[in-house]
């Protein structure tokens, strides 16, 4: 039998295009729309004193293949020399079972989850942005910079990250595939305070800022804690904001941005607008006004990395 291929984080980025990731991203939304996917609910477990790791199987129908991807995920490793997550997927024919390829899966990730925040900018953010704010230095958060600039014209973007360095570095690497300054902000605040559309990028347990300091127009795409206990943004902005998800069933579910509010009866789940398939297949669902505040809350699912995953191993 033919030995399974072994693709690497460089074989991903030199394969995966802006352009076509939007392109991937966009047909995995709209076949979940359409009901054409096999994507089982996202399974987890934090293993005591130790690191928290998701499963993600799924399969588009018509497609060759099937996916199974794995996360791990340790805030602790930050302090140390090991990344904070790590990630692989599995490729396997959809007939025969065969595995086809094995995936490093960390750019993957960071390259179809920024997609999936420029199709929810373009669907959701004001046709004018100035300030572009990140926060969070990870290869999520410079992902994000190219794929949001693809989909609307930015004057400048604003970053922070606790550590100084790692802001400094953000700053270095973004600027040379980009023609808008990149600068440094001093708080979570700050970001908060002076962006037209948010992107949230952190493994953070609390809420990153007030969310009564939010500006009234803004666009947040909310794309790091994903688990029910942990959440970037606070009920204060939930409540202000018109919010669509990835997946209402695992949103519900292990989202605490959203399962916080629930629980505290400050939504219901009425609340939740649409999700972005639903709104990719018919935007006038949701008609947005200068002054509404929108919220993209992701935290990845299945069909995407099976999109691209078949995607990419038939390049190989």
């Amino acid at each position: 039998m033919k030995a399974a291929l072994s693709i690497s984080e460089r074989d991903v980025s030199q394969t995966l295009t802006i352009q076509k990731s939007i392109q991937l991203a966009r047909q995995a939304y709209v076949k979940r729309a359409r009901g054409r996917v096999l994507e089982p609910l996202r399974t987890w477990f934090t293993v005591p004193g130790g690191a928290s790791f998701y499963f993600m199987p799924a399969h588009v129908l018509g497609l060759r293949t099937v996916s199974a991807k794995v996360v791990s995920v340790n805030p602790r490793n930050r302090n140390g020399s090991l990344p904070s997550t790590s990630t692989s997927i599995s490729v396997f024919d959809s007939k025969t079972g065969s595995e086809l390829a094995r995936i490093a899966g960390d750019s993957l990730t960071g390259i179809r989850t920024a997609a999936s925040s420029a199709l929810a900018t373009d669907s959701l953010a004001l046709k004018e942005l100035d300030t572009l704010g990140i926060i969070g230095t990870g290869k999520q958060a410079q992902a994000h910079v190219p794929a949001i600039m693809e989909v609307r014209n930015v004057s400048r973007v604003l970053v922070y990250s606790r550590s100084k360095a790692h802001r400094a570095a953000f700053v270095r690497s973004a600027s040379k595939n980009i023609s808008v300054p990149v600068t440094t902000a001093a708080s979570t605040e700050e970001v908060a305070r002076r962006s037209d559309a948010l992107v949230l990028a952190t493994s953070s347990r609390v809420p990153l800022f007030n969310g009564s300091i939010v500006p009234l127009g803004t666009h947040v795409n909310a794309i790091g804690s994903a688990l029910p206990n942990s959440r970037e943004i606070d009920t204060t902005l939930v409540e202000r904001s018109i919010l669509v998800v990835d997946s209402m069933e695992q949103a519900v579910a292990t989202y605490g941005d959203v399962m916080i509010p629930l629980e505290e009866k400050a939504i219901t789940r009425s609340h939740i607008r649409a999700e972005l398939g639903e709104l990719l297949l018919n935007p006038s669902i949701i008609d947005r006004d200068r002054n509404d505040i929108t919220i993209f809350k992701a935290g990845g699912l299945g069909v995407l990395d099976a999109v691209f995953a078949d995607y990419i191993v038939s390049q190989f």
